[in-house]
């Protein structure tokens, strides 16, 4: 993974979309929330190889399993929540109001606390 490519970079942009610095028309919080989520995807995937597991065939729900057997229950489950809210940000369905930037800029938060390893 090159540095324009690490998690931080990707939350990073995401986070500037929310603040209106990437000129997105429209469904900002939905693209924001997508490259939350990609930063999140590669994080977990990340601290699955610090954790010694080879986990290149397994679906990230698997991943999220992995990490709740190896990591702390406070990291796993704030892994977890995250994505799935994440991955329903990210889905549109005509019966749902789209996700708020409010939402998406506090599971955004969570990713950055997962980052830095809080």
């Amino acid at each position: 993974m090159t540095a324009a490519t690490s998690p931080a970079v990707v939350l990073r942009n995401a986070e500037l979309l929310l603040d209106g610095n990437h000129g997105a028309a429209g469904g900002s919080a939905r693209l924001a929330a997508f490259l939350a989520r990609q930063a999140l995807e590669e994080l977990v995937i990340e601290r699955c190889v610090a954790l010694g597991v080879d986990i290149e065939r397994p679906s990230m729900r698997s991943r999220l399993v992995i990490l709740r057997s190896l990591d702390t229950t406070e990291r796993a489950d704030a892994a977890s929540v995250a994505w799935n809210r994440l991955s329903n940000a990210c889905h549109h369905h005509a019966y749902e109001l789209a996700p708020t930037v409010a939402e998406v800029r506090h599971l955004c938060e969570v990713v950055a606390v997962l980052l830095n390893g809080e």
